[in-house]
């Protein structure tokens, strides 16, 4: 292994986000990982003023910023949009998110 230089570093970050497919009943929704500064983001607005986490927020927050079309276009604007959505559904679509989320040892 060698240390990262500059070059490596910019191949890095231009390199595509993974994005994977996943199959729910009769639909296909097709997720993309965040980036470093979409997570922060994510991070930050799930807390409430005083620095409290909002946990209420969390599972439409993280599909609405991973929710993409085939063209890698986010599908949801506003998270609001998805507060009718079953909540069978949207528990699998949010399992799917943070496995997406977070990275295994084995994949940094």
């Amino acid at each position: 292994m060698t240390t990262i230089d500059s070059a490596s570093l910019s191949a890095l970050l231009a390199a595509p986000l993974k994005e994977k497919v996943v199959a729910i009943g009769d639909h296909q929704f097709r997720l993309r990982e965040m980036t470093e500064e979409q997570a922060t983001q994510y991070e930050l607005g799930l807390q409430d003023k005083s620095g409290k986490y909002n946990w209420a927020r969390a599972r439409r927050a993280m599909i609405a910023l991973m929710l993409v079309d085939d063209n890698g276009n986010r599908v949801v604007t506003d998270e609001n949009q998805l507060k009718s959505l079953p909540r069978s559904i949207a528990g699998k679509l949010f399992d799917e998110c943070q496995s997406l989320y977070r990275y295994e040892a084995n994949e940094v």
